[in-house]
């Protein structure tokens, strides 16, 4: 597919459960734009069909009135051979679960300037009797100057309603949803408020509150029960942070604030009175919700007090444990095998001490004349097969045991280990060393033709290279050629940061996921005196007032503030992953 009505396909952006989501063009006048397409014919049939089109067709248009800069705008909506499609504003960086995706937390600014921008806009929203319902990091588009917006407006109405209804698949997630949402109650803006709350706790604790393997485990989650308090897995929250997430997050609607503004008001003041507070990257604590809740059932059957035999288990790890199952294994097969041989000696030994060595050399062997020759005996110990019954036995029973010593010091009494099958059959030790046959498997990978490596990015036109090789290197969208085996991939871009991935290249060619680069940017800290006054960046006015933390391009600044017709400047040069502070006095 190259083209939906008018508008060239550029690329794919993204995939869900109702359509694709492209990057095109709208050729009349140049503009790129973002194409969501949902599949009417695999949603509905016949008359629900019609209505589902005419209540997305609707909503579309309502939403396409909402005109915020926090906002994805909606251009146009048309339907062509049964696939609607929506067009709106593209917005060229990454969504916010790609930024909460990354292996560092959200900075505790970065993290507020998200929420308070998303909060305006949805309070904004919701002053105009509209609702997006499905609020999540995924909707929440993040561009190269920090501004956050919040997309599929409108569509979220139409998608979230199919949600448990569509035969076969669900859209989306409910991880986000109100309790009044997914019973299928009316909702408000308070329930985008819930919704916003929930990011907030992953934020935080960069842990969904409410997850389970089954979506019905989700949904009896959010409505009956209460998340991990965060300080259980954030411990350097406090009370007064919990607090309002638990407010954010009330069963009832009328529990939470009256608006999304509020919301993040009462938590921005919660961590400004917290000393130390600081997010956590998603899945930093991964092991931390199963620990708390696990922390109770300790107390309950207390172990400690029992005293068992092995305490440690109560801390050891299940790899810890392994290493020490494999490592007992050998140990209790090398006693065996010495006891066995020890039995075996004995066994041996005792009818010559008892004048009856035929007995013995018969049933050992069931071959007396190999048995009998003297002359042969001598040369047994001095073979090296004796050399490894010694070291386990010598130095326990040499001293003390008369069997033993006897074996020592007559070579008749040697000549039965050769007919000691113990020893082939101890053996079995050196097959417990084949766990290593799985990285022989590797070889032959190696050994195969090279693949190529498809990379895409946006925007276009980076430089790739593989394994750090210049020779390598081509301007994506682009492919590079590599052996089997494990390889970085490297992207790169003047005024973006250099993005790189891990590949397994075997026996067919690989295709990375889209890689979005992201700008250099900085964190500007701006104050004034006195506050609260208006700030222009670069001639361009910002809709915040100080004191205000605002994400920019790496880059130099010029920043102006203004108040009751008093205006000051002043210049800052900022670079990537840099935080500066501006305090600027307004000329009397």
């Amino acid at each position: 597919m190259d083209r939906i009505g008018r508008y060239k396909i550029v690329r794919e952006l993204g995939r869900g459960a109702m359509g694709v989501v492209y990057h095109a063009i709208d050729p009349n006048i140049g503009r790129p734009v973002a194409i969501k397409t949902i599949r009417l014919t695999e949603v509905a049939t016949g008359d629900e069909q019609k209505r589902l089109r005419e209540r997305l067709f609707r909503e579309a248009r309502s939403a396409g009135m909402l005109s915020h800069p926090g906002i994805v705008t909606i251009y146009d909506v048309e339907e062509q051979d049964g696939l609607a499609y929506i067009a709106m504003e593209y917005v060229d960086g990454p969504t916010l679960d790609q930024v909460l995706s990354s292996p560092e937390a959200i900075s505790p600014e970065g993290m507020f300037s998200i929420l308070a921008q998303t909060a305006a806009a949805l309070d904004y929203a919701h002053g105009k009797s509209i609702v997006h319902r499905d609020i999540k990091p995924a909707n929440i588009m993040i561009t190269n100057d920090g501004t956050a917006k919040i997309a599929d407006f409108g569509i979220a109405k139409i998608t979230t309603s199919e949600q448990f209804t569509m035969t076969g698949s669900i859209v989306g997630t409910p991880h986000y949803m109100s309790p009044e949402q997914v019973q299928g109650q009316t909702v408000d803006g308070r329930s985008d408020q819930f919704s916003l709350a929930v990011m907030s706790y992953e934020m935080l604790t960069g842990e969904k509150p409410y997850t389970g393997e089954h979506l019905t485990t989700v949904v009896y989650k959010i409505v009956a029960e209460e998340p991990i308090p965060p300080h259980r897995i954030n411990p350097s929250l406090s009370g007064l942070i919990e607090n309002v997430i638990r407010k954010g997050l009330s069963k009832k609607a009328d529990g939470r604030y009256a608006t999304c503004a509020e919301f993040v008001d009462a938590l921005e003041k919660a961590c400004a009175g917290t000393k130390n507070w600081k997010p956590l990257p998603r899945g930093g604590s991964l092991n931390e919700p199963t620990l708390a809740d696990a922390a109770p059932r300790a107390t309950i059957t207390l172990p400690p007090a029992r005293k068992p035999r092995r305490p440690e288990d109560a801390t050891t790890t299940r790899e810890q444990r392994a290493e020490k199952k494999s490592g007992f294994l050998p140990f209790l097969m090398a006693v065996l095998m010495a006891a066995a041989l020890l039995m075996l000696i004995g066994w041996q030994a005792m009818p010559w001490l008892k004048s009856k060595p035929p007995a013995p050399a018969e049933t050992a062997e069931s071959k007396p004349p190999e048995a009998a020759p003297p002359e042969k005996a001598p040369e047994k110990p001095v073979e090296k097969k004796p050399s490894p019954v010694e070291p386990a036995p010598t130095p326990e029973t040499k001293p003390t045991d008369p069997v033993t010593k006897a074996v020592h010091e007559d070579p008749v009494a040697a000549a039965p280990p050769k007919s000691t099958p113990p020893p082939p059959k101890a053996t079995p030790a050196p097959p417990k060393a084949t766990p290593v046959a799985p990285r022989a498997s590797t070889p032959p990978v190696r050994g195969g033709a090279a693949q190529t490596i498809a990379v895409i990015t946006s925007p276009g036109g980076a430089m790739a290279m593989i394994d750090g090789k210049s020779d390598s290197a081509c301007k994506t969208p682009c492919e590079l050629d590599a052996s089997p085996g494990k390889h970085t991939v490297a992207v790169s871009m003047p005024g973006y940061q250099i993005e790189r991935r891990e590949v397994e290249v075997g026996r067919s060619a690989v295709e990375l996921p889209a890689i979005i680069l992201r700008a250099q940017t900085g964190t500007l800290m701006i104050s004034s005196s006195p506050v609260g006054a208006t700030i222009t960046i670069n001639g361009k006015r910002n809709e915040k007032l100080t004191p205000a933390v605002i994400n920019l391009s790496a880059g130099n600044y010029k920043i102006t503030v203004e108040k009751d017709g008093r205006q000051s400047s002043g210049e800052v040069d900022l670079r990537n992953g840099e935080t500066k502070t501006l305090r600027i006095v307004l000329d009397q």
